[in-house]
């Protein structure tokens, strides 16, 4: 994982976004895509184990997305958008473009699309990690998720403040990378390479640490 020259501190990657996010096309639409969906009124807890439970070892095609996805929004008795507006969500989880939605890419997309707190969306992301019902998160999985919510928040045009303050990302990864290294050198206390969702969130809501780079500007970009 590449280490960007100058670490990105979340309240400058908070800046970046507020300054480009009302003229950024790329996150406008992602904002539109949010409105016209459904998912804003789905709990992002129960849009992730549906979507989940419908997978093909932890994959969903298009064909199973689409049909998840709406027999999602029909049990909380949600219209169904159209085809288009389905297959552009479906578009928007499939980060890597190969036609195929894997667990990370799911979370992205639903931390980004879904109704819930900071703290709702820290538990969803650990429930579907917890496999083995341990409770931790791994620093892979950890940068894996970073760089998937990353690649959609991130923009050129985002990135291109962030360089203009002297903040040199060159790449999501290289946030995602910074932030995981930074997130675990502070809260794996136990020095285990793998967090608990109690260690994570008490480094996520202490004072010290702005959590802006993670929900925060992505909630207050949806609003």
């Amino acid at each position: 994982m590449a280490r960007p020259n100058t670490v990105a501190g979340p309240s400058q990657t908070q800046a970046a976004y507020e300054v480009k996010h009302k003229d950024d096309p790329q996150l406008q639409n992602l904002k539109e895509l949010r409105k016209t969906c459904g998912l804003k009124n789905v709990p992002v807890g129960d849009a992730l184990q549906s979507l989940k439970s419908m997978s093909s070892d932890g994959k969903l095609t298009r064909e199973q997305f689409l049909g998840a996805y709406t027999l999602l929004l029909q049990k909380f008795d949600i219209e169904v958008p159209s085809d288009d507006v389905k297959n552009a969500v479906f578009d928007l989880f499939d980060r890597d473009d190969n036609g195929v939605v894997d667990m990370m890419e799911l979370i992205c997309g639903a931390s980004l699309l879904c109704t819930g707190t900071e703290e709702d969306k820290i538990h969803a992301v650990f429930d579907v990690f917890d496999e083995n019902g341990d409770g931790v998160i791994s620093m892979d999985e950890m940068f894996k998720f970073l760089t998937s919510v990353f690649k959609v928040v991130l923009t050129p045009n985002v990135m291109s403040v962030m360089n203009s303050m002297g903040v040199a990302v060159e790449s999501p990864e290289d946030l995602a990378s910074v932030t995981a290294l930074e997130c675990f050198k502070t809260a794996d206390l136990n020095h285990d390479g793998r967090l608990s969702v109690q260690e994570f969130k008490s480094w996520f809501f202490a004072p010290r640490n702005d959590p802006s780079f993670l929900f925060s500007p992505v909630r207050k970009l949806l609003q």
